[in-house]
C-alpha cells in the first residue's frame, strides 16, 4: 500500500515538505510568547492580540485564496511558492524589528500570507492522488502525509531547544527560516505540474465557482462540528500546562512528557487509522474520536492525577490522529471539484476553533476553575459529535 503512494507523482516531495513544515514550526512556536514577553516585553494582553490577529488574518487569506484557486487559472506551484516565501518573512521579523506594535502588524500580516502554504499543497497532493491509479486510497495518502507533518512536530521543539541553548533566539528563529526556505527550493526545483483533467462543456460556458458555505448545510454543519472538536483541543492546550504545575502542583517537565508522548503517539495512530479509513466511514471514525477525546478530557477533571493524564495520552492521541489525519479528507470528499477550497475549510476551521478555544479556555478558567475547565472541554467535543452524528457520509463522485 505504500509502495503504491509513493508513484503518485510528486508524493515523496510532498511527504518530505510537510515533514519540514511540521518542524519549521515547532521548531519557535513553543518558545515565541518567551521570545515576546522576555526579549520584546510585551504583556500577556498583547501577546493575545498578536494570536488573535495572526488568526484573524489566516482566516481572511486563506478564505480569499479558496475562491479563486480551483479554478484552473491560477498556478497551484506558485501560490505554495508565495506562501513559503512569506512564512519566512514573517520569522525573520526578529532581526531588523524591534518595536511591539510593529512586529505584531507585521508577524499578523505575514502569518496570514503564509496560511496558504498548507492547504495548497494539501490540494496538490489531491490532484495528483485523483490522477494516479491510487485515487481510492484518498484517506490513507492524506493521512500518511499528516502524519509526516506530526513526524516533523515530534522533533521541532527538540531542534528548538537545541538551538536556543547554543545560539539563542537568533538561532531559534534562524532554523525556522532556513527549513522553510529549504522547503520553498524543494518544491521549486523538484515539483512537477500535475495535468488536471477539466470537462469540456459545449456551447456557452459558465465558469462554475466554489459553493458558499453559507448557503449550503452540507458544508457549514461540518465546519461548525470541527470548530467545536477544535475549540475543546484548544482549551485543553491552554489550561494543561497550568493545570499540571498549578493545580495538581506538579513539576514542569511533567508538561513536556504529555506533550511530546502525545505528539509520538499521534504518528504510528494514523498510520493505524489511514489503513482503516478504507473500511470505515469517515463520519463513524470522527464520531469514535471524539468519544475518545471527550472520555479523556472528563476523566482529568475526575482523576486529578498526574499519571492518569499520561495514561489518557492514547485516547488523546487516538482523538487528534483522526481530526487531523482524516479530516481533511473528509471535506474534500464533499467537494471533489475544489480540493483547494476544502482544504481551506479544514484549515480555517482550525484556525477558528484555536481562536475561540484560547480565548474560551481563559474565561472558563476563571469562571469555573482549573478543576473543572475540561469538562467544558468535553462538552464541545460532545456538541460536535452530535453535529457530525447529522451529517451525512460523504462518497467520491467521479
Amino acid at each position: 500500500m505504500f509502495r503504491a503512494l509513493l508513484q503518485i507523482k510528486n508524493y515523496k516531495l510532498f511527504a518530505i515538505n510537510m515533514m519540514l513544515l511540521g518542524m519549521a514550526i515547532a521548531i519557535t512556536i513553543p518558545f515565541l510568547v518567551l521570545f515576546a514577553t522576555n526579549e520584546l516585553g510585551m504583556t500577556t494582553t498583547q501577546f493575545g492580540i498578536l494570536l488573535a490577529l495572526a488568526a484573524i488574518s489566516q482566516f481572511t487569506v486563506n478564505a480569499l485564496v479558496a475562491r479563486f484557486s480551483d479554478n484552473g487559472k491560477v498556478n497551484r506551484k506558485l501560490l505554495v511558492i508565495i506562501a513559503l516565501f512569506m512564512g519566512a518573512m514573517s520569522f525573520s521579523i526578529y532581526f531588523y524589528v524591534h518595536s511591539i506594535w510593529l512586529f505584531i502588524a507585521l508577524y499578523a500580516i505575514l502569518q496570514g500570507l503564509f496560511a496558504p502554504a498548507m492547504p495548497q499543497l494539501y490540494a496538490s497532493a489531491r490532484e495528483a492522488i485523483n490522477q494516479s491509479s491510487s485515487r481510492n486510497r484518498a484517506k490513507f495518502a492524506n493521512t500518511v502525509l499528516r502524519s509526516m507533518f506530526s513526524f516533523g512536530f515530534l522533533f521541532g521543539p527538540l531542534i528548538g531547544s537545541v538551538l536556543n541553548q547554543s545560539m539563542g533566539y537568533a538561532g531559534l528563529f534562524g532554523g525556522t527560516v532556513v527549513v522553510i526556505l529549504i522547503t520553498l527550493i524543494l518544491q521549486v526545483f523538484f515539483f512537477k505540474e500535475v495535468k488536471v483533467e477539466r470537462p469540456i462543456e459545449e456551447g456557452t460556458h459558465v465558469e462554475t465557482k466554489a459553493p458558499s458555505m453559507f448557503t449550503q448545510k452540507s458544508l457549514i454543519v461540518p465546519f461548525v462540528a470541527f470548530i467545536l472538536l477544535h475549540i475543546g483541543q484548544w482549551m485543553y492546550t491552554l489550561n494543561m500546562p497550568l493545570f499540571v504545575t498549578k493545580y495538581l502542583h506538579e513539576s514542569e517537565s511533567y508538561v513536556g512528557v504529555l506533550a511530546s508522548l502525545c505528539a509520538g503517539l499521534e504518528v504510528p495512530f494514523m498510520i493505524i487509522l489511514g489503513v482503516l479509513s478504507a473500511k470505515l466511514e469517515t463520519r463513524t471514525l470522527l464520531i469514535l474520536g471524539a468519544i475518545s477525546g471527550a472520555l479523556f478530557f472528563f476523566s482529568i477533571g475526575v482523576f486529578d492525577d498526574v499519571r492518569m493524564m499520561i495514561v489518557g495520552q492514547i485516547f488523546l492521541a487516538m482523538f487528534l490522529a483522526i481530526l487531523l489525519g482524516i479530516g481533511i479528507s473528509y471535506f474534500q470528499d464533499i467537494l471533489p471539484a475544489y480540493p483547494g477550497y476544502a482544504s481551506t475549510l479544514f484549515a480555517n476551521a482550525m484556525v477558528i476553533g484555536q481562536l475561540l478555544g484560547n480565548l474560551l479556555g481563559g474565561a472558563m478558567s476563571q469562571i469555573v476553575g482549573l478543576g473543572n475547565v475540561f469538562y467544558v472541554s468535553a462538552a464541545s467535543l460532545v456538541l460536535g459529535m452530535i453535529l457530525v452524528f447529522f451529517t451525512k457520509e460523504q462518497k467520491f463522485i467521479e
